[in-house]
């Protein structure tokens, strides 16, 4: 029994004991000084005696080498030479002469002083908190094959794309495709050599949902499919308010789409001889920005802002606000100034250039992405496939003014991959520029599901950030069935509703200190309820017998990762293993023994 870790407790209890009877024998009446000396060191030496029956000295042993078998241990190759039958872990395979243990911390407390081999896929989660020996040797399994790695996607507004992240492994010249709750493939890309891969959709109404991850190989057959939880929340609408020095048809489609997606716009065009028209006069003041998420100008608004006005912008987007200057002509040298101290100084002619986006992919894509409202407006059989398809390849191209600026990112990117736009962050807003001049062109080509996708990156891009409605967070990649999940930034009383209605509270580790982290074992896969204080959020747990390989290399990696501390440690000849308790133990009995007799010899008062 491993007590190392209790050691404390245990010597500052028996010093306690020891007092507690030292005082007691001071205070008796009629003692002879030698024989109450000799009580009390007899004492001291008992408490001394105890602590090293229950603590007893290490000693330096020659290391045994021993092997543990863990899960799927046969395709780790031969198993090494050992003087001693193999350790078998719950999950391990039965083999001859193998004795099983219940898990890693006992197999060490039963066999101390050994030289460790593991051999097979990895240390399960049950056994990563295990402090190991130095020189813990790992014979691995073969790499798994299919998907790897998996960064699902962010909670996003209903109508928003969204993307995700993974990676495939033994799947050279496959492909990745993304279905969505009904099985239509949304996106599909070709498998680079690196096995990483980046798809995207379009959230539709809110609430929960379960796209699939697809692997083909090079001859079409499915290697390997992964649950993708996609979660559509409603957010706030954003607060958008829009100035331009003249009215034209982007103003209008820009108009309509926001409207459309739910967004507080309030626009002002000047139509000359101090005439506008839109929604009333925006006003620039203090109060008025400071209610504003995004600000979008043109180059001719931005140069007649007054001084005082533009100094309250920038101290604006210092405390947050977001500000898009949309360039629909060759700025003039007051507008370059005022970008130049926004941060964006202007570098190129201004002159105009066609330029293609990324297209859509095949046409039976586009229609899933479109989504079945889309359909109801187009003809149906072959002609649905034909007015599909020349959808996706008369995407119109737009004119793109040839400004940016150096040192920023870019706000879009073209099909070449070339960035379109800059913006870079000032204080806690962002600023940005962006030379499109002609996005209404998609609109008018029957493409307002594209036109949306642009501005939608945009505002989100720039916007005032909005604050999270889910403060939970976890330092784990997935949740798994079974394992232990930490989940940080419980801010307030936390507990988890299983799908019987009953309530698990989960109390916060004090030694988690500001994280605030609180341990959570959910039993079955799917979508769990938590309850957070008065909000309730949903986490997706994924499980490990449905995605095999992803579970077996996350497996790899944290072993990898715990074992890495002691890489180049080497293999000590003597190992540190706790002595025996024997010796103690009838050294105690006869200090105890002779204390007893001393007191039935003592005259009691």
């Amino acid at each position: 029994m491993n007590l190392a870790g209790h050691a404390p407790a245990f010597a500052a209890a028996i010093l306690l004991v020891v007092l507690i009877a030292s005082m007691r024998q001071l205070r008796a009446p009629r003692r002879r000084p030698a024989a109450l000396a000799a009580v009390l060191l007899l004492q001291l030496l008992a408490g001394a005696l105890l602590y090293a029956v229950l603590q007893p000295p290490a000693r330096q042993v020659p290391g045994v080498d021993r092997v543990i078998l863990l899960d799927d241990a046969a395709a780790a190759g031969a198993r090494p030479e050992s003087p001693s039958p193999p350790l078998l872990l719950p999950e391990a395979a039965a083999v001859a002469g193998g004795v099983r243990v219940p898990d890693l911390a006992t197999a060490l407390r039963q066999h101390p002083g050994a030289h460790l081999t593991l051999v097979g896929a990895g240390l399960q989660a049950r056994d990563r908190d295990t402090p190991l020996p130095p020189g813990v040797r790992w014979q691995p399994g073969p790499a798994p094959t299919g998907w790897v790695a998996l960064q699902p996607p962010a909670a996003v507004a209903p109508g928003a794309r969204f993307e995700l992240h993974a990676q495939a492994h033994g799947s050279a010249g496959g492909q990745a495709e993304l279905l969505d709750p009904a099985a239509m493939v949304v996106d599909r890309n070709a498998l680079p050599a690196d096995g990483r891969v980046v798809l995207s959709g379009v959230a539709r109404s809110e609430g929960r949902s379960m796209f699939q991850l697809r692997l083909l190989g090079a001859d079409g057959h499915v290697i390997d499919t992964l649950p993708v939880p996609q979660q559509t929340v409603a957010a706030p609408p954003l607060r958008l308010r829009v100035r331009a020095g003249a009215p034209g048809a982007e103003l209008k489609y820009l108009r309509r789409w926001a409207t459309d997606s739910g967004l507080r716009i309030q626009m002002q065009t000047d139509t000359g001889a101090g005439m506008t028209v839109g929604d009333g006069r925006v006003t620039l003041d203090a109060a008025g920005l400071a209610r504003t998420d995004l600000l979008v100008l043109d180059e001719r608004s931005l140069a007649v802002l007054a001084p005082g006005t533009f100094t309250t912008l920038r101290a604006a987007v210092q405390d947050g606000l977001g500000v898009l200057v949309r360039l629909s002509g060759t700025p003039s040298a007051t507008a370059r100034q005022r970008l130049r101290e926004l941060g964006l100084p202007l570098q190129g002619d201004g002159s105009s250039h066609a330029v293609l986006m990324p297209g859509d992919g095949e046409a039976t894509l586009l229609q899933a992405r479109r989504g079945p409202a889309a359909a109801t407006t187009r003809p149906t059989g072959d002609g649905l496939e034909a007015d599909l398809a020349s959808h996706v390849a008369a995407l119109p191209a737009l004119e793109r003014l040839d400004l940016h600026a150096a040192g920023t990112a870019a706000l879009l990117q073209d099909r070449t991959g070339q960035g379109i736009g800059s913006w870079h962050a000032l204080g806690k807003g962002r600023v940005g520029m962006l030379p499109l001049t002609d996005s209404w062109r998609w609109v008018l080509a029957g493409r307002d599901d594209r036109h949306g996708e642009l501005w939608s990156g945009v505002v989100s891009t720039l916007a005032r950030p909005q604050e999270a409605g889910d403060p939970l967070w976890s330092p784990q990649p997935l949740a798994w069935a079974g394992e232990r999940t930490l989940l940080c930034g419980a801010s307030a009383a936390l507990q988890a509703v299983p799908t019987d209605g009953s309530t698990t509270a989960l109390p916060v580790d004090p030694a988690s200190g500001a994280a605030r982290c609180a341990a959570w074992w959910p039993r079955e896969a799917g979508w769990h309820r938590l309850r957070h204080g008065e909000h309730v959020v949903w986490r997706y747990v994924f499980d490990p017998a449905t995605a095999v390989g992803l579970h077996r290399q996350e497996m790899i990696d944290a072993t990898w990762r715990r074992l890495g501390a002691q890489a180049g440690t080497g293999i000590p000849a003597m190992l540190q293993a706790p002595g025996s308790r024997w010796p103690w133990w009838w050294a105690f009995m006869a200090c105890t023994g002779l204390l007893w007799w001393l007191e039935r010899r003592m005259p009691r008062p």
